[in-house]
């Protein structure tokens, strides 16, 4: 039996009650909203995290690995214990994406609070970090790939203005 939810990105949709994440203490600035499911394909590097209690809320969200493939929070033990994980290795890390609109390239990965769920359990958690080798806005692309697609971006516009 699912529970059908409106969405601001998909519409109407039917969540599986089994693919309903729990954050028992909310996400930080999303207290109330407890209830969150993951929408995409398999194959997608990046997944939409959407709150069944409030649809209109969306997160994109991706493996920490996609954007430092050497990514090795401390994962506090009474965060795991929280989510009765007895290692990282039982969790599934994912981390939350700023994707502007008008420049997707310029997007960048919350590296610093990254969500920690208990896939068994379905227990989710946001923890933030206290480690300086991580940031809140770790950019997706380097500076001079940002740059290169800046200019291409550009000469598009110009090139489309000029017909």
């Amino acid at each position: 039996m699912g529970i059908k939810v409106q969405t601001i990105m998909m519409g109407e949709v039917e969540v599986d009650e089994k693919a309903i994440i729990t954050f028992p203490n909310g996400l930080p600035g999303f207290g109330g909203a407890k209830r969150w499911f993951f929408a995409g394909e398999d194959e997608d590097v990046i997944k939409w995290m959407i709150c069944l209690d409030c649809g209109h809320i969306c997160l994109p969200v991706t493996s920490p690995e996609v954007v430092d493939p050497a990514y090795s929070p401390h994962i506090p033990e009474e965060n795991l214990k929280r989510l009765r994980l007895s290692s990282l290795d039982q969790g599934v890390l994912m981390v939350v994406l700023n994707l502007p609109r008008d420049k997707p390239w310029m997007g960048t990965a919350n590296l610093l609070a990254p969500i920690v769920i208990n896939p068994s359990l379905r227990l989710g958690e946001q923890v933030v970090l206290m480690d300086e080798r991580y940031s809140v806005r770790t950019p997706l692309v380097s500076e001079e790939e940002r740059a290169k697609i800046e200019r291409s971006v550009e000469a598009q516009k110009r090139q489309g203005g000029e017909e």
